[in-house]
């Protein structure tokens, strides 16, 4: 038997102030127990839930709802997943808050958004805003565009990702490390602008910025990275080192991949190791 219901989700109205407005989702499953006393109903067996553009699939649906039947929350377990236009969240459980609209996935939760893939602790979308945030997020961007116009894999780590696809932008904060073939940047700001097949075209680190590509290390304030063209430039009070040589100036520029290092304005040192002293006969 195939149980399914239609109830009023509360959506917030765009204008502060204004009264709830009562919009629909329809929940379908293989059972529905519905249990007024505690306000709650439970859906189990290939559980789905639609609203407006978002669709929840997962074994079980737990809906809890007020005295006049409005629906507060509803929370989802086992093999969650959720899929709002091109975005997509997959874990172990889901909680969707009805006062905000935000869909939170919890359980080893994954996401993919066009062709940009992020794992992290928790993943968060707001219904209808082409917005998605992960807390510890583990992001791959390495789109088939990309692979073919010979652009390499461009991997980030960070305490706290927001992906915005309406400006093509996603921002890094809190411990940000990024990897680009042999090119490795921290710092504690990172944005990224992507074009319309996901591929990352250029990227702007911000508030103390270190950046190590095999023997050469660059730091500075601010750091603005080409991934078209694989150039990296370094400003604000910026200093580097390669090898022996130890350099600073107004502008450090490198090549990713490449010994090319090109320094503004350079004052350099170059240490020199001593010799060795002979041993006495």
């Amino acid at each position: 038997m195939n149980a399914w219901l239609v109830l009023a989700l509360l959506h917030a109205s765009p204008d502060a102030g204004t009264a709830l407005l009562a919009r629909p989702v329809e929940i379908s499953a293989d059972k529905l127990t519905v249990l007024n006393l505690q306000q709650r109903a439970e859906y189990v067996g290939h559980a789905r839930a639609v609203r407006d553009s978002t669709i929840v699939t997962c074994d079980a649906l737990t809906v809890f709802y007020d005295e006049k039947k409005n629906v507060e929350r509803i929370e989802a377990n086992g093999h969650v997943e959720a899929v709002d236009q091109d975005r997509t969240a997959k874990g172990e459980t889901a909680q969707f808050d009805n006062r905000t609209g935000v869909l939170v996935v919890h359980g080893h939760p994954e996401a993919t958004q066009g062709s940009r893939r992020v794992t992290g602790s928790e993943i968060a979308f707001t219904t209808g805003i082409d917005r998605v945030e992960v807390k510890d997020a583990h992001t791959v961007a390495d789109s088939e565009t990309a692979m073919k116009g010979g652009l390499a894999r461009v991997e980030i780590d960070a305490d706290r990702l927001v992906f915005d696809s309406d400006r093509h932008q996603a921002t890094w904060t809190g411990h940000v490390k990024a990897a680009r073939g042999t090119t490795h940047l921290s710092s504690p700001v990172l944005t990224a602008h992507y074009d319309e097949q996901g591929a990352i075209t250029h990227v702007l680190a911000t508030g103390g910025v270190e950046v190590t590509d095999q023997d050469k290390w660059a730091r500075g304030q601010r750091a603005d990275f080409d991934n078209l063209k694989g150039l990296l430039v370094v400003t604000g009070k910026p200093e580097a080192r390669q090898g022996t040589s130890r350099m600073k100036g107004t502008r450090v520029t490198f090549v990713s991949g490449s010994d090319t290092l090109e320094v503004e304005n350079a004052t350099t040192v170059v240490e020199v190791k001593p010799k060795a002293k002979a041993p006495r006969p």
